[in-house]
């Protein structure tokens, strides 16, 4: 199989495209990789991602967010 690799404006991109309305900005994406958070790598000067890669820390991070929705209750006031 054949790694899907894109440098980062691309992988952005990519977001975009799978959700147009998304809440993710280019700089916030470019902050989560330079914490480590999406593996990178390097080709001469460029970073370099793969989408799998993106795929699967977005789907982490999604799921995260479902599981700590169901730990909120509501409060009355």
């Amino acid at each position: 199989m054949i790694a899907r690799v894109r440098n980062i404006k691309q992988a952005y991109e990519y977001i975009k495209q799978q959700d147009s309305e998304t809440a993710l900005t280019e700089s916030a994406f470019r902050r989560i990789i330079k914490n480590g958070l999406i593996p990178t790598f390097t080709m001469g000067s460029r970073i370099l991602l793969k989408l799998d890669d993106v795929d699967k820390f977005l789907q982490d991070v999604t799921g995260n967010v479902a599981k700590a929705e169901k730990g909120i209750r509501k409060q009355e006031v």
